[in-house]
């Protein structure tokens, strides 16, 4: 438009030939390349996977180096050569436009055999900087891939392929738009915190409110626990923990729950805690010096719930370890109940994930409790985290905005 606005004042100059010969190249310019004025649609694919990418990507050990995103694009071919194209270059376009390093790229496949080695070596090689291990960013499911057709069988296999990997798991659940606009501040991110898996979730909440889009929102934690579980010994280890690694909580509430209500989340607790959980406490005087002047001690938030755990399987536990579809439904509503009476008018929802079942026959039912966990929530990241510190260094983090 510069050009041809510029091009049009020479008409009326000394050389209005020449004038009109650039304003014709000006227009042919215009006309032959829209891509360079194209809008970006609020509905234009992978936007949302992009966005919340942007905002937790970084490095947290070298700060000269840049992180960047590797976007892969996995498309049937069938008959078509160009499919995908254009899902590939509005990726581009919207990284060039939020000046995002990386790249996007697509895989084409025409047997299903090449699918599965295509998709094993996405979720095997992918990561972000922040995180030790791999991490994978998905979009959630839309509503025709949880009603367990045939059609969405294939789908089913390659989500539960990722998800049962030993890696960091981000699903994108709701309505993003292409542009978020700044939250205010009387907004806030709401943490659902239940048993297990704290630490990733704290962290993506901390680095998402030092990205301009969240600075002003407030954060509030919900801790759901056992109703077994010694709360005040909970409370203690971790407004301990809060402090010693500088997280400002804006408020904390404790729910205690009937263990069916979360009987997704407490079945392999056991488990859990014997793999990661030392009752060992070191009261050496260097670890009472490095708390005096306030430098953490590098132990998980997790620690902190793990040690109310009282160690009592209750008999619901035992005689029914694979719940049935009404009763799972039952809980997730009972779930979303409490959720929505406290977060329905959240800027942002984060929820840590049950453990996925190693079945993929029951994979759909995991599928549709998420769903029916987070109904009529708006914007939802479910977090899944593996080998995480808990002393990473937020507040030195180069992110891109």
């Amino acid at each position: 438009m510069l050009g041809i606005f510029g091009s049009g004042i020479m008409l009326y100059g000394c050389k209005p030939h020449v004038g009109m010969i650039l304003t014709a190249i000006a227009i042919l310019i215009y006309l032959v390349f829209p891509l360079h004025r194209r809008r970006f649609r609020p509905g234009a694919p992978y936007a949302v996977v992009i966005d919340i990418a942007n905002m937790l990507l970084y490095s947290s050990t070298q700060k000269s180096s840049a992180g960047a995103l590797c976007l892969s694009l996995i498309r049937d071919t069938g008959d078509q050569e160009n499919i995908g194209s254009e899902d590939v270059r509005t990726a581009r376009q919207y990284m060039d436009y939020i000046d995002l390093p990386g790249y996007a790229t697509q895989f084409k496949y025409q047997k299903i055999s090449s699918l599965h080695s295509i998709a094993s070596a996405l979720a095997s090689c992918c990561g972000l900087g922040v995180f030790q291990s791999n991490t994978v960013m998905i979009e959630y499911p839309s509503q025709a891939a949880l009603n367990g057709s045939p059609d969405s069988l294939l789908y089913h296999y390659h989500m539960h392929r990722v998800c049962v990997q030993h890696c960091n798991l981000v699903v994108v659940k709701g309505t993003f738009p292409l542009k978020i606009q700044p939250v205010q501040s009387n907004k806030t991110i709401d943490i659902w915190w239940i048993i297990d898996n704290g630490d990733v979730l704290l962290m993506v909440a901390k680095m998402l409110q030092q990205h301009r889009i969240w600075r002003k929102a407030k954060l509030r934690l919900f801790l759901v626990i056992d109703m077994e579980d010694d709360i005040k010994q909970i409370e203690k280890s971790l407004f301990l923990w809060l402090i010693d690694n500088q997280y400002l909580i804006y408020q904390i509430e404790f729910i205690r729950a009937d263990v069916w209500i979360i009987l997704d989340y407490v079945q392999l607790r056991s488990l859990h805690i014997k793999q990661r959980y030392c009752k060992v406490d070191d009261k050496s005087f260097l670890s009472l010096l490095r708390r005096l002047i306030g430098v953490p001690d590098g132990k998980l938030a997790q620690n902190a719930v793990d040690s109310g755990f009282s160690g009592v399987v209750t008999s619901s536990l035992r005689s029914n370890p694979l719940a049935k579809m009404n009763e799972q439904q039952q809980r997730a509503r009972q779930l979303n109940k409490e959720i929505l009476e406290r977060s329905s008018d959240a800027a942002l929802v984060l929820m840590n994930m049950p453990e996925p079942p190693v079945h993929l026959e029951r994979f759909w039912k995991y599928l549709n409790f998420l769903n029916d966990m987070t109904s009529e929530l708006k914007k939802v990241l479910f977090v899944r985290g593996v080998d995480v510190q808990s002393n990473v260094d937020v507040e030195t983090s180069n992110i891109k905005e």
